[in-house]
């Protein structure tokens, strides 16, 4: 509920209500104690991306693209 509060109260300034909001969101539900919400989120990424690459495999055989700067 402070979430929405604090986004709420932002009026034309929504952006940063948004940033605010999903930061005490992350604060509040995602967060270990004295955990910080940066680290916290490295996590989850770390986690996603993890994820992905374990869904979606590299082949043995692939060989990796080159880019050339003509």
């Amino acid at each position: 509920m402070t979430s929405l509060r604090i986004w709420a109260k932002t009026g034309p300034d929504a952006a940063q209500g948004i940033a605010r909001a999903v930061i005490n969101f992350a604060q509040q539900f995602l967060t270990n104690d004295h955990e910080d919400v940066a680290d916290a989120l490295r996590q989850l990424e770390a986690v996603g991306v993890g994820r992905a690459l374990a869904a979606h495999p590299t082949p043995a055989a692939a060989h990796p693209e080159h880019m050339t700067v003509l």
